[in-house]
């Protein structure tokens, strides 16, 4: 193992040599790292939706918040124990007139062309038949195109509303996935 050397000047211009190692240089680097990253997380759970946060926790519902504020949520299918899905409840909301609005989407595909036409179709069908939510289409950043279910609700739904509602997003969601991917990644 090597060593570094470090002098430190004592006041009154004497100095005493100290060894330090690496490994005690890592530690302090390590610790550092630790503290930002901790300040970070809750950092982010500060700005979280508070609402949110006591809805899911009041009903026992197990969540992580992300970097962008929003909480995941992944539920058990109750169709199929063997699938799982995972949901997001947007911490940001939005106003429009006397409602306070916020989004809940779950991804069902992520597919690297657009969809095909037969399957614009039948989602563009669903939403015209399901009574909450709809499907959309979105272009991520590195061209992928991401199929999703999202539903806008009052950001005042009491807790056994807002799980409902997240279950149901999520459900649609692995159905969907289901047929478009055939594996539970999502």
């Amino acid at each position: 193992m090597r060593y570094s050397r470090i002098i430190i000047v004592q006041e009154g211009g004497a100095s005493a040599p100290q060894e330090e190692t690496l490994m005690n240089n890592f530690r302090r680097i390590l610790a550092v790292m630790l503290v930002t990253l901790a300040a970070f997380s809750a950092s982010a759970q500060d700005k979280a939706d508070p609402r949110v946060k006591q809805a899911l926790d009041s009903l026992g519902i197990k969540y992580s918040i992300n970097a962008s504020n929003n909480f995941k949520v992944v539920y058990s299918m109750d169709k199929d124990k063997d699938r799982s899905q995972l949901a997001f409840v947007v911490s940001e909301t939005v106003d429009y007139r006397s409602l306070e609005v916020r989004e809940v989407w779950s991804v069902a595909a992520v597919l690297t062309e657009y969809p095909a036409q037969d399957v614009i179709e039948k989602l563009m069908a669903m939403n015209s038949t399901t009574k909450i939510g709809a499907w959309a289409i979105e272009t991520a950043d590195d061209g992928k195109f991401w199929v999703l279910y999202t539903v806008k609700v009052p950001a005042a739904l009491s807790p056994k509303e807002l799980t409902d509602i997240i279950y149901f997003v999520a459900e649609v969601s692995d159905e969907m996935e289901a047929e478009l991917v055939g594996d539970d990644e999502y």
